[in-house]
């Protein structure tokens, strides 16, 4: 009985996922206890007070500085606008003209104008009531401040149904990954519990099954693909004939996904202008989501030919489940406009899977230079051809290995061969 406890115990416990597994979760549980020093490592500004200078009347700006606004600091200076936001990027400045005008180097989300709507109306008001400004008494106590957004960086877009639309793609990228990018693995490990490989490596080399596995992979994305839009499309037309899409329409603005003044699905066709600038958008994005996917079959389709059993497959999945998780949320705590163009998320839009959630974030609300969306599909490129032409031996190596040694012993053997 001891021998058959401690034999199921260390089969369960002492395998290479299920180790992987503990040192992921031991790191996670660590980087949670270091979570203010991985914040300031990654937006080290993100809890400081938003900075707005005023160049305002100064009976306006007294009343302004002497308010107790938690996360905000008012301050004067005789800086112009430009010499203030290239010093600092995130600061605001407050003007005032014939209206109040907030600059900023990128434009502010509704919330935040509605949140300077209401503290300059309070700030009226009460020196309204106070009688400071009693020729405009009246006026005030009657009217709300409009607060109008001047950005200096043109083409970036924060519009709400954008930011939603983003968080949706995000989420699709996300699931769509996590789907398929486990599909090939799983085969590998059955053909290789089954015996198959065996069989079919006499006909084939172990590079070009490898190649092949990854040609499916990506033959069967688009495949599902094609299925969905079909789906979609007959979907629509069913819908349209139904009540030509009045109730679904009006349940998406209920519940404020995405706000839709057209009522029906003629005219919410009718209004869309399909540029040349869109289709650019889609291709791109339909580009980093297929490198993105690919990388992930090819690494996972290597690891798994250490896998020897159906039953060690499912283990596996469960620390890239975590990476992956961890990877999805990481891309919508930095879906900010000032981290895509110039923060920690301009940086990873380079990087190898990185990419395929936050470039696609950039070139929904930002024009992207061609430069950079080459560069970072140029990288990703690289990164999968270094890891085919590596990992195709390592992968050889696995899928004829029935010993249990696994990835990183087998490694060194590779190593120590080659010295």
């Amino acid at each position: 009985m001891q021998v058959l406890i401690a034999f199921s115990l260390k089969r369960r416990f002492l395998n290479a996922s299920t180790l992987l597994l503990n040192v992921l979760l031991a790191l996670i549980i660590t980087a949670a206890f270091f979570a203010d020093e991985i914040v300031n490592f990654i937006n080290p500004s993100l809890f400081d007070e938003q900075k707005v200078y005023l160049q305002v009347d100064e009976v306006v700006s007294e009343a302004l500085m002497q308010m107790e606004m938690e996360g905000i600091v008012f301050e004067t200076t005789d800086k112009s606008a430009a010499e203030i936001i290239e010093e600092d990027a995130k600061a605001y400045v407050l003007t005032h003209e014939e209206n109040y005008q907030l600059i900023t180097k990128y434009p502010i989300d509704e919330t935040t104008q509605l949140l300077f709507n209401e503290i300059l109306t309070s700030v009226h008001q009460n020196l309204a009531l106070s009688e400071v400004l009693q020729e405009e008494a009246l006026a005030y106590s009657q009217i709300q401040i409009q607060v109008e957004n001047e950005a200096m960086q043109k083409d970036v877009d924060v519009d709400p149904n954008k930011q939603n639309l983003i968080f949706m793609i995000i989420t699709s990228i996300y699931f769509t990954m996590l789907s398929f990018s486990t599909s090939v693995a799983n085969e590998v490990v059955y053909e290789k519990s089954t015996r198959q490989l065996e069989l079919i490596l006499t006909s084939v080399s172990a590079k070009t099954h490898f190649l092949s596995k990854m040609l499916i992979g990506w033959l069967s994305i688009l495949l599902q693909l094609g299925c969905t839009i079909f789906f979609v499309i007959l979907a629509f037309l069913l819908r349209n004939s139904y009540d030509q899409g009045i109730g679904l329409i009006e349940l998406i603005n209920q519940l404020q996904l995405i706000h839709l003044e057209e009522k029906t699905f003629g005219a919410l066709l009718g209004s869309i202008h399909v540029e040349g600038a869109f289709i650019f958008q889609c291709i791109f994005i339909f580009i980093f989501l297929m490198l993105g996917i690919i990388f992930v079959q090819m690494l996972l389709s290597i690891i798994a030919s250490f896998v020897n059993s159906v039953e060690q497959a499912g283990s596996i999945q469960s620390p890239f489940y975590l990476i992956l998780l961890a990877i999805y949320y990481f891309a919508l705590s930095i879906n900010t406009p000032y981290q895509l163009s110039e923060g920690i998320g301009f940086y990873c839009s380079f990087l190898p899977v990185l990419n395929m959630l936050l470039m696609p974030s950039r070139l929904l609300v930002q024009n992207v230079p061609i430069i950079e969306l080459l560069l970072s599909a140029s990288i990703s490129i690289f990164a999968m051809i270094i890891l085919f032409e590596k990992g195709s031996s390592i992968y050889q190596k696995g899928v004829l290995d029935y010993t249990g040694k696994g990835l990183m012993k087998i490694m060194q053997s590779m190593k120590g061969e080659k010295t």
